[in-house]
């Protein structure tokens, strides 16, 4: 009767570590591919073309797939070629040093932060003048954020133009320290 317990738990432990296994797969390529494609939406957006699901497959199955597009300082496309882009996309995030490159969206519930880095509400936008506060689960997205270095630069791009901010201070806070995303006089940006 011993050894058949120890097997059914055995069995036990195995499916719940296949369920674990799957949940995490399913979790990560729900992420891979939201990702892949906002991007690729994103991309067209700036360039004035459409987004279609056969230029997505194209893209997403070419030999050398198009990285993203990375602008120097502040550049604006022309206005008139941009299209009415997603109302709850706010932008890309860009550390090149570290190669983080994520879709932005608006909010920083658990469903936007489950697929992208989220733009905290009530905080400034990319290019206005206060303090613009992104997050992100510190174990998906901003998994590398914890090797930024003074100096290091981050870029914000919009469909409008591409904002650079350079790391002054880097300080680990508790989720209760909200004085962090204080308004400040000048564009300031704050990842959490």
């Amino acid at each position: 009767m011993h050894r058949t317990t120890l097997r059914r738990l055995e069995y036990f432990l195995l499916i719940a570590g296949f369920l674990c296994l799957a949940y995490v797969g399913s979790t990560t390529g729900r992420a891979y591919f939201y990702q892949s494609y906002e991007n690729y939406k994103f991309n067209q957006t700036i360039k004035g073309q459409p987004a279609t699901l056969e230029g997505y497959l194209r893209n997403l199955f070419e030999k050398t797939p198009e990285a993203p597009k990375v602008a120097g300082p502040t550049v604006e496309p022309p206005k008139e070629s941009i299209p009415d882009a997603d109302p709850g996309l706010v932008g890309r995030v860009e550390i090149p040093r570290l190669k983080i490159s994520v879709i932005v969206r608006e909010g920083a519930d658990e469903d936007t932060l489950e697929s992208a880095v989220g733009h905290v509400p009530h905080t400034a936008l990319p290019g206005a003048r206060g303090n613009v506060g992104i997050a992100a689960h510190r174990d998906t997205y901003f998994r590398n954020v914890r090797n930024i270095r003074k100096g290091d630069v981050i870029r914000m791009v919009t469909t409008k133009a591409t904002y650079e901010y350079a790391v002054e201070s880097m300080k680990i806070v508790k989720p209760s320290q909200v004085e962090v995303l204080d308004p400040t006089p000048q564009p300031a940006l704050t990842p959490l």
